[in-house]
């Protein structure tokens, strides 16, 4: 056991724990399918515009906040304990909540505007229908809901996988013939096995926040659901394996949320309303 982690600050450098200190249970790709009437009726993206890893590394350089002498971003990791054997969802979600909330979290609570609130819900139930593992809501200072930012979905292990979301992705040169394509599928979908179902359960979640990313330790999905907009299904594939260009899921991550929250502010708190 490691007795000196790094700094939070650093932690956002680094990739996230693995084999020895994290142990897997399972290697093998876990095909899922749900049983909810709500996701079930739901609609799958025929296709999804692939969005460039850039935008998120935009927002890391511009609103990544500075770390001064006494910033919590100082303060150390918690120690990557070895009592993680990731079997199940919630080992899944223990785990992330050390490693990957709990750095992306200190640095949300540095970025908030004034007389407002970051706050980071697990389990937070908004409808009959849909539970969130995790949320973040920007609250004022009266406790009053501004917005829902974006919601994290955890997955277990090996269920996200790039090849099953691949060919659903489009560009200006392609997404005429590809959507074509999607319309003669049984599904009306060019989405494989699970990312059909992921994106069936996201777009369900994007009725009350359209900024939904799914995350099984291995990889992370992230999409946006734009209504009336010339993209209004936008994607992101991203897994550390090899070389990811200083990308990691602690930076990815706070891009993702720190994104919605700048839009509001623009658009919201200082047009005073």
């Amino acid at each position: 056991m490691d007795p000196s982690p790094p700094a939070i600050a650093r932690a956002f450098e680094e990739k996230l724990p693995r084999e020895p200190q994290v142990v897997f249970a399972n290697n093998q790709y876990r095909a899922i399918r749900s049983s909810a009437s709500s996701t079930v009726e739901e609609d799958a993206a025929a296709v999804y515009w692939e969005e460039d890893i850039e935008t998120y590394h935009n927002l890391l350089d511009r609103y990544f906040p500075r770390i001064g002498h006494a910033s919590p971003l100082s303060s150390r990791m918690p120690i990557a304990e070895q009592t993680h054997r990731l079997e199940t969802e919630s080992d899944v979600l223990r785990l992330a909540t050390l490693q990957l909330l709990h750095p992306v979290n200190v640095a949300l609570q540095q970025s908030c505007p004034p007389g407002t609130r970051i706050f980071c819900r697990t389990e937070n139930s908004p409808s009959l229908s849909s539970r969130f593992d995790v949320e973040w809501a920007l609250f004022n200072t009266r406790d009053e809901c501004l917005c829902t930012l974006a919601i994290l979905e955890i997955k277990n292990t090996h269920v996200i996988l790039k090849d099953d979301f691949k060919h659903a992705a489009v560009n200006e040169r392609n997404f005429q013939s590809k959507t074509t394509m999607a319309m003669k599928q049984p599904d009306l979908s060019l989405l494989k096995r699970n990312a059909f179902w992921l994106s069936k359960q996201a777009r369900k979640y994007a009725r009350n926040c359209p900024y939904v990313a799914v995350f099984d330790w291995n990889a992370m999905f992230i999409f946006s659901f734009i209504p009336r907009s010339q993209k209004p299904v936008r994607g992101l594939y991203f897994d550390e394996n090899g070389r990811t260009g200083d990308m990691t899921f602690r930076r990815l991550l706070f891009a993702f949320v720190i994104r919605p929250l700048k839009k509001y502010e623009a658009t919201r708190l200082r047009g005073g309303a």
